[in-house]
């Protein structure tokens, strides 16, 4: 049995994370690919749906809550693959109160 606040028993997904370099190209654009940043264990739970509609295109794609170990680095930008998805990391937040871990939103990438 699990206590309220423990973070190990909650872990059970295991994700990899992906960066992406800061290369540019002559022109100053983006030039860099995405490079692996490590693996992690994380506790991953459906959020919902993003914004049914953007720039007047319709699109609802599905949003995922988790949570990581701070010494992950996961941040915001950074791409998530998890059972054959990619996720990008919408938002990473540090709780104050839990130092030990941080909470992600992420979006699936089509």
């Amino acid at each position: 049995m699990s206590r309220p606040g423990e973070l190990s028993g909650r872990l059970r997904e295991r994700i990899a994370i992906l960066r992406r370099d800061e290369a540019r190209d002559a022109l100053g654009g983006a030039d860099g690919g995405w490079h692996p940043m490590g693996d992690a264990w994380a506790a991953i739970e459906p959020a919902g749906t993003g914004a049914p509609v953007a720039g007047e295109a319709i699109r609802a794609r599905p949003r995922w809550r988790m949570t990581v170990r701070a010494g992950a680095g996961l941040m915001p930008g950074d791409r998530i693959r998890w059972r054959g998805a990619v996720l990008r990391v919408r938002q990473a937040t540090a709780d104050p109160r839990l130092p030990d871990r941080i909470l992600a939103e992420a979006e699936e990438e089509p």
